[in-house]
């Protein structure tokens, strides 16, 4: 009778986590853990991956994609997206490729560009049925976003370097990670603006990985997420505009030091965010 009243509350907990109704505490350790449904279900239930992490024979420990069993796999994957993307930012948002393969965005050329902005605080009057404000959904906006086609600028609002690149990271203990972002220097409490418009996807509340953050979808297949925030000043289901405060940075989740994770995705799988904020980021010294 036990066994029975025990195998009942284990598959009701299996399918409450995957439904929503208990939010997930860690990602599965291997690949093969979940199904595509029950993987979609831990990011609706507030999962964002930003890295994935590999053993010494190359083979997944935790974070990769379910479609990638190894590392060399997943490599060759993020290279075919972002090759994909750069072709995307060429042929439909006037970027334009170097010699080197690298892009450059047609917008906030150096000499020209002005780190200054306003603060603006719209009206309290809700917005009118169909009517199309350009601020619309911000308690807070910064006024040096424009409402583009695609994200791009720093969220930060001003240049900040890089502590961290896309791509492969250090290998410590025999375990190879891979970053699905950017990290960018950024003290506690530093205001975080949306780059482009959009609509407040997913909320997190302090996961073991990304910790406080959140995702944006834009539009053309866009996305953007945000993690170790201290702050989240939005909610699920909001839209919003560019320049809209979405929140502050922090030190929450698998952090090491205040810093800023930023994410751009094209159709769901991470790209380059180098591509999407402007060329005089650097790597910090």
């Amino acid at each position: 009778m036990w066994r029975g009243i025990i195998f009942i509350f284990a598959i009701f907990a299996h399918t409450a986590v995957f439904a929503g109704f208990l939010a997930p505490a860690e990602f599965p350790k291997t690949a093969a853990d979940l199904s595509f449904v029950d993987r979609m279900a831990l990011n609706a239930a507030g999962y964002e991956p930003y890295e994935s992490e590999y053993d010494e024979n190359g083979k997944c420990i935790s974070g990769c994609s379910y479609a990638q069993p190894n590392i060399e796999e997943e490599i060759n994957a993020m290279e075919r997206w972002n090759a994909l993307v750069k072709k995307d930012l060429v042929e439909n948002y006037d970027y334009t490729e170097n010699d080197d393969g690298t892009i450059n965005a047609p917008f906030y050329d150096d000499e020209d560009y002005d780190d200054e902005w306003e603060i603006s605080f719209p009206d309290e009057n809700p917005m009118k049925e169909n009517e199309i404000i350009a601020n619309t959904g911000c308690a807070e906006r910064n006024t040096a976003f424009e409402n583009r086609a695609i994200p791009y600028r720093s969220p930060l609002g001003h240049v900040f370097c890089i502590t961290s690149g896309y791509g492969i990271r250090r290998t410590i203990n025999g375990k190879t990670r891979l970053h699905y972002g950017i990290d960018l220097r950024a003290g506690i409490g530093t205001p975080l603006y949306a780059p482009v418009s959009g609509t407040v996807v997913a909320i997190y509340y302090g996961g073991t990985r990304c910790g406080r953050g959140l995702t944006i979808n834009h539009a053309n297949g866009y996305s953007t997420s945000y993690c170790h925030l201290s702050q989240v000043t939005v909610t699920k289901g909001q839209q919003i505009s560019a320049g809209c405060l979405i929140g502050k940075t922090g030190n929450t989740g698998a952090s090491t030091g205040p810093h800023l994770h930023y994410a751009v995705k094209k159709n769901g799988n991470a790209v380059n965010p180098k591509n999407f904020i402007e060329s005089r980021h650097k790597m910090c010294r």
